[in-house]
């Protein structure tokens, strides 16, 4: 009786040609949607700080107060859990959406 020779194991040039081919289209769908990507634009802290108080109040349930820098000094910011923000009258801040224009 003979020794059995070990099964080699190797990748079958199907196989390489599949994924070829899977990484062409992959590659051809991200060229055609290359253009359509938004460019990133700077992240105004005061706003940043606004969003997670009323993504935070909205999760827990409970009013946030936070306070964000503007005009050379601090002011209050209180998000509440149904959504709606009240704010200083200085900062237009939309009670409803949460967005502040802070005129720097």
């Amino acid at each position: 009786m003979r020794p059995r020779r070990p099964v080699r194991k190797a990748v079958t040039l199907i196989e390489l040609l599949v994924v070829l081919v899977l990484l062409g289209i992959s590659a051809g769908v991200v060229g055609l949607t290359l253009h359509t990507a938004r460019p990133v634009t700077a992240i105004d802290p005061v706003q940043a700080s606004i969003r997670a108080a009323r993504d935070s109040s909205v999760r827990s349930g409970h009013p946030v107060t936070v306070e964000v820098s503007a005009f050379g000094s601090l002011r209050p910011v209180t998000a509440y859990p149904d959504g709606h923000v009240t704010a200083d009258r200085s900062l237009h801040v939309d009670e409803l959406s949460g967005v502040a224009e802070v005129a720097r």
